[in-house]
C-alpha cells in the first residue's frame, strides 16, 4: 500500500468537524484527489508558504503549509499562492522525460556496516502534471471564496 496525500474540494457550508471520518462517502465533497507522498515530501519546502488552518486544534488557527500527519484546510486566502506553487511545478515538471527520476530520502543500509544511499523516485510525468492541474483547478475554485480544500495526510 502507497502513501498518499488526499486533498477534498468541499462547499464552505460544510461542517469540517469531521470531515477526515466521513470523506468518502460525504455529498458535500465535490471533487477529490490523491498525492503519492514521495511528491509530497520532495515538494514539501514549496508547500509550507502556502497560508492554512489546522482545523484539528480549537479554533482552527491560521499557520502555513501542509499538517503532514493530519489535517490541513485551505481557503480562498491560500488560492493565490497554491496555483503558483502548483503551476511552478507543473511548468518545471513539463520539461521531464516521460518517466521520471527523483532524489528521494537518505536510506541508511540494513546492516552497520553498509552505506546508506538516497531513495530514487520514479514519476510519469503526465500522470504528475495531470493531477497537478487538478490542485490548480481546486485552487481556482478556492479564489471565488466558496469552498475549501480539505488535506489528509498520511
Amino acid at each position: 500500500m502507497s502513501l498518499g496525500h488526499e486533498f477534498y474540494l468541499i462547499s464552505k457550508t460544510t461542517d469540517i468537524k469531521d470531515v477526515w471520518m466521513y470523506r468518502e462517502r460525504n455529498n458535500s465533497v465535490i471533487d477529490s484527489i490523491v498525492i503519492h507522498d514521495d511528491l509530497i515530501q520532495y515538494i514539501m519546502d514549496s508547500l509550507e508558504w502556502i497560508p492554512s488552518k489546522n482545523p484539528s486544534l480549537q479554533g482552527t488557527p491560521s499557520g502555513r503549509g501542509i499538517n503532514y500527519h493530519g489535517e490541513t484546510l485551505f481557503d480562498n486566502h491560500s488560492s493565490e499562492t497554491l496555483i503558483n506553487i502548483f503551476s511552478s511545478w507543473k511548468s518545471l515538471i513539463k520539461n521531464a522525460p516521460d518517466k521520471f527520476e527523483l532524489t528521494g530520502e537518505f536510506v541508511y543500509g540494513e546492516a552497520d556496516n553498509q552505506e546508506g544511499d538516497y531513495k530514487k523516485l520514479v514519476f510519469n510525468r503526465d500522470e504528475v502534471i495531470t493531477q497537478f492541474e487538478k490542485i490548480i483547478l481546486m485552487g481556482e475554485a478556492l479564489a471565488k471564496g466558496e469552498f475549501y480544500l480539505y488535506h489528509c495526510g498520511i
